[in-house]
Order: C-alpha cells, then structure tokens, then sequence
C-alpha cells in the first residue's frame, strides 16, 4: 500500500476508534470528492433494498447533498464555517466503511438468523463516531452533539422518506 493510501486508511482507522477528529482530515476538496463518489454509490446500493432502482439511483445523491446541507447549517450557525470541508469529509470517510460493513448484512438479514442485531450495533457505533465528529466541529458538549445527530437523522429520515415514498 502506498504511503498516503496508508495514512489514509490510518486517520479513517482513528476516526472509527475515536481518536482523531475533523480537525486531523486534511483540508482538501479533492479528498472530499474522493470520499463522496464511493459515499453515494453505496447510499444507492443500500437504497436499492428498499425501493425500485431507479429511484435508489437517486437517493444516494441526495442523501449526500441532505447531509452536507446539514452539516454547513450547522457549522455556520456556530460561526465556524471554514472546517466544512474537513467535517464533511470526516463524515463521508467514516460513512462508506459503515455503508459497505452494512451492505453484506442487509442483503443476507432474515428475522431468523439476528443480523438485525449486528446491523443495530453497527448503527449505534456509527451514531457514536458522527457523535463524536459534529462535537469536535461544532465545539459543542456530548449532549448538544448527540442532538445534532438525532436531528439529523430525523431530517434524513423523514424527509427523504417522504421525498423517495417510503412512507405510505
């Protein structure tokens, strides 16, 4: 592995674990699209279980630009608009390994065999890593941060279910 693919996957590793924050991604619009690609292709696959391709194709896009929405409102609703492109490349870094841990899970999830449980646990680490990011970025405490991430998800989850018609 080469050197910065190596760093790479060691500042994602610090990210996942806890270790490292936005504030250690580098500062580059390049990476962020890097991130992004693989981000949204996965959103997609994922959202495919779920609904017809077509309009899984668009979901992932659009989960995306949700979050980044999400994530500059916030930043400059606490006046520190300049770390956006660390933070959201923190949060899209740390999302395609949770997408691609949870693609194999929700294709081969059945009642009987309690992958559902092992999906839920990968939902609350990532809950605690984004958790863990928003409180670094926004300088906030635990709890303020735990209710961004409840807001965000409620936003994603509400929205972009009325929007895709996951909700009758």
């Amino acid at each position: 592995m080469s050197p910065p693919r190596r760093a790479l996957a060691e500042l994602v590793a610090d990210l996942l674990r806890l270790r490292r924050g936005p504030q250690n991604v580098p500062y580059s619009q390049a990476l962020l699209v890097r991130a992004l690609i693989p981000y949204t292709l996965l959103g997609s696959t994922l959202a495919a279980f779920a609904m017809p391709v077509p309009r899984a194709v668009l979901y992932g896009p659009t989960e995306a630009a949700l979050l980044a929405a999400l994530v500059y409102a916030s930043l400059v609703a606490r006046r520190r608009p300049a770390r956006f492109v660390q933070t959201l490349t923190a949060l899209l870094l740390v999302g395609v390994v949770f997408n691609a841990l949870s693609l194999p899970l929700t294709a081969l999830a059945r009642p009987e065999n309690g992958l559902g449980l092992l999906i839920l646990a990968l939902v609350a680490w990532s809950f605690t890593v984004s958790v863990h990011i928003l409180r670094l970025a926004l300088d906030i405490p635990v709890p303020g941060s735990v209710l961004v991430n409840l807001g965000f998800f409620f936003t994603a989850y509400y929205g972009l279910g009325h929007l895709f018609g996951l909700f009758p």
